[in-house]
């Protein structure tokens, strides 16, 4: 009999390829899938090595079918530290620089980014690269800011008041 794990695994790999239908009870296609594999009629009929054996054959499928997206480079995670801590140096605020990244990457990619994760959990490449863009688009938008206030003499950072 299959364990418990090889089920849920089935059943996970199963929604992953888009074969999983709830609302079809046992005549969704992944369970017509399984039976054309094994002449099982239900997934908690296979025996180990039939689950071992579906589990690959869904884990292929898979793969050709729904690919999953590359995720964020090690590379990229380090450029927008990089990018987010000299945005914080030109403006500083009360807002951790880690806290200031969060809200660009859930501004990015439209999700909830939670803070007692990795705040790059389940970014891809491509949401890496937008979020450097516009962490490039803030430092160059500050750092207009500073030069006009420079120019303007209204900088009065590290300056003595005026009598």
């Amino acid at each position: 009999m299959a364990t418990k794990e090889q089920i849920r695994r089935i059943y996970a790999l199963g929604d992953a390829a888009g074969l999983l239908d709830r609302s079809a009870g046992n005549d969704d296609n992944l369970h017509l899938w399984i039976k054309q594999f094994s002449l099982k009629d239900h997934i908690s009929e296979l025996n180990e090595q039939q689950a071992d054996f579906i589990i690959a054959r869904l884990e292929e499928y898979r793969a050709q079918v729904a690919p999953l997206p590359e995720l964020v480079t090690e590379e990229q995670r380090n450029m927008c530290f990089r990018l987010i801590y000299r945005i914080a140096e030109i403006s500083p605020s009360d807002i951790k620089p880690r806290e200031r990244l969060r809200g660009v990457i859930s501004k990015v990619t439209g999700r909830d980014i939670r803070p007692d994760r990795d705040i790059f959990h389940k970014v891809t490449r491509a949401e890496g690269s937008d979020i450097i863009e516009m962490l490039k688009r803030i430092l160059r938008s500050e750092q207009h800011k500073l030069k006009r206030s420079d120019k303007h003499g209204t900088c009065n950072a590290g300056k003595k008041e005026p009598p």
